[in-house]
């Protein structure tokens, strides 16, 4: 059988070249997914697309729709605080469509929230110069210089423009407030009260309002209105920091029976950042409650805080030691050997000597004033409590002092970083005067150049560096035995002087630390031996320095006065 063969004739399937609709395609593609929250898939299709758009309508319209979904996904990404992920989106928008305003201000967020605040600003103020909406940006570049660039000056010029579009902001009103306070201390007092009361206004019940009003009220002594808005704060769930802000307003203004108890709370306060306590602080075990009978006890006291501290409230020990069987005083070592040869009269250890102790109860030495119950005009040993040998002074003067008949004069001019937060220190500059004057040899009690002020002493203005020679605070105090005159801020060496009965003047800023209640007449009440001489306001370091001059003047006088009446 034959098979018939057909013949098969292939036909071409048409073909178009074109490629527009593969564009248009893979741009659909592209939003789908992107519409769906495949923003990977869909933003990356994009990306691959781009380039192969020729015409300049329909390439500026495709952008254009990236742009957009881009900015969703790195907004996406910004709220989730997937911030590197945010940044890198915003990054690939940049390449393809430039900057869109919006860009400076997220990339400046990012960078703020991982930690980079210089680059955070940049990109602030970038936002700030080309956006016509600008005022939201303001409150992120003043929380940015206030909390990371720690530039107060500059946060107040920023939340200021930001007050422009947002009146009823208590919080911006309360930064203000706060911010004028603590730049500039006394100065513009209208305006710390103006604004912290117009966030009050706004926001009657918040607590860090309430606080800060409080605060710069008894600040400027304005106690009727102080004592309304603390009484206040006690209804608003006070923190410990706002109790123990509460105890030094009340024991700077004379009520220490009240006062000493709320600073209690400096063991619990949320704010301590780098203040640490020694470890037996901060537990309540064997802590006694000052309510038991301890008459045959044995009381602990321990140390806390700065060398200031334990200088001052050591006074405290004999009327403890009236009410107990025993006493032992746990201090820093470097205070060890002064105080024991003060003759305390107690036993005295270092803190990793506490185990060896066979104690009863501890209390903290800061807490001493609620046991001796203490009254501004019952200040035990104001006329001086510590001492140390003659042989040790006669001993450190042969070795340190020169044999000549000038007027020898010790000076302290900064403290800790504490005191640098609270505005104690003096720039040295300010003491030049005194280092050039005849018949006088000034001589630093500074251990350390925190600052490396005396590096830049000009060679006109003699100072002699004693604080090196210095190993503990005994060889301190046989110092300032071989001085005819201490002047010195409010630190350490201020409060080792008057413990010690050294005449001293006392140098103090126009807002002092709490505990200073009296800074005007003769002496400063804790300290007999300390003289104040006080800013009329805040950094006006040259008045008291003047006065101060003026003072030893007159001992230069009566010294020649005297040395001419003796040749005769």
């Amino acid at each position: 059988m034959q098979v018939s063969k057909r013949l098969v004739v292939r036909k071409e399937v048409p073909m178009d070249n074109s490629k527009d609709l593969i564009t248009s395609l893979d741009v659909a593609l592209a939003e789908y997914y992107c519409k769906n929250n495949d923003y990977e898939h869909g933003l990356k299709t994009y990306r691959e697309i781009i380039p192969q758009i020729f015409d300049e309508a329909e390439r500026f319209k495709v952008i254009n729709q990236y742009t957009n979904y881009a900015l969703q996904y790195a907004q996406k990404m910004f709220m989730d605080k997937k911030y590197i992920e945010a940044i890198e989106q915003y990054r690939e928008i940049m390449k393809f469509s430039g900057f869109p305003v919006s860009i400076y201000k997220y990339i400046g967020l990012c960078m703020k929230f991982i930690g980079n605040a210089d680059l955070a600003i940049k990109f602030l103020k970038r936002f700030e110069e080309v956006s016509p909406d600008k005022e939201d940006v303001y409150v992120y570049l003043a929380d940015l210089t206030y909390t990371d660039i720690k530039d107060n000056k500059k946060a107040i010029e920023y939340y200021e423009k930001a007050l422009e579009k947002n009146k009823n902001n208590y919080s911006i009103y309360n930064m203000l407030g706060h911010l004028y306070s603590t730049c500039y201390q006394d100065k513009f007092k209208d305006k710390q009260i103006d604004y912290l009361t117009r966030a009050y206004e706004l926001a009657p019940n918040n607590r860090i309002v309430v606080k800060n009003l409080a605060y710069v009220y008894g600040k400027f002594d304005e106690t009727q209105k102080a004592d309304e808005f603390y009484s206040k704060l006690m209804y608003l769930n006070p923190t410990h920091s706002d109790l123990h802000a509460y105890g030094a307003y009340l024991v700077r203004h004379q009520r220490f029976s009240e006062g000493f108890k709320f600073l209690q709370h400096r063991f619990q306060k949320e704010d301590l950042k780098n203040v640490a306590f020694p470890q037996l602080l901060t537990t309540k075990k064997k802590r006694w409650n000052m309510k038991l009978d301890i008459k045959d006890k044995h009381i602990l006291v321990h140390f806390e805080q700065g060398f200031g501290d334990s200088i001052m409230f050591v006074r405290f020990l004999d009327e403890l030691k009236k009410r107990c069987r025993e006493v032992s005083l746990v201090v820093q070592g470097s205070l060890v050997e002064l105080f024991k040869d003060s003759k305390l009269g107690v036993e005295i250890y270092t803190e990793n000597q506490i185990p060896q102790i066979n104690y009863d109860y501890w209390i903290p030495m800061m807490d001493l004033p609620i046991v001796c119950e203490t009254r501004p005009d019952t200040i035990p040993k104001a006329g001086g409590y510590l001492k140390v040998p003659k042989t040790k002074i006669n001993a450190y003067r042969k070795a340190h002092i020169n044999d000549n008949d000038k007027i020898k004069i010790g000076i302290a001019y900064e403290g800790t970083l504490a005191s640098k937060e609270t505005d104690r220190d003096i720039p040295l500059t300010y003491l030049y005067p005194l280092m050039r004057l005849p018949d006088v040899e000034v001589y630093s009690f500074q251990v350390d150049d925190l600052t490396r002020q005396m590096d830049m002493v000009p060679e006109d203005a003699a100072l002699i560096r004693l604080g090196k020679t210095f190993k503990n605070w005994e060889d301190t105090a046989c110092a300032m035995n071989c001085m005819d005159l201490m002047v010195t801020t409010d630190n350490g060496v201020m409060n080792l002087a008057g413990a010690l009965g050294i005449k001293t003047f006392g140098l103090f800023n126009r807002i002092v630390e709490w505990r200073w209640f009296k800074t005007q007449g003769e002496d400063i009440a804790w300290y007999k031996s300390i003289k104040p001489f006080q800013a009329p306001t805040a950094g006006a370091w040259d008045v008291p320095v003047n006065q101060v001059l003026e003072e030893i003047d007159k001992i230069r006088c009566k010294k020649i006065a005297d040395k001419i009446k003796g040749k005769v």
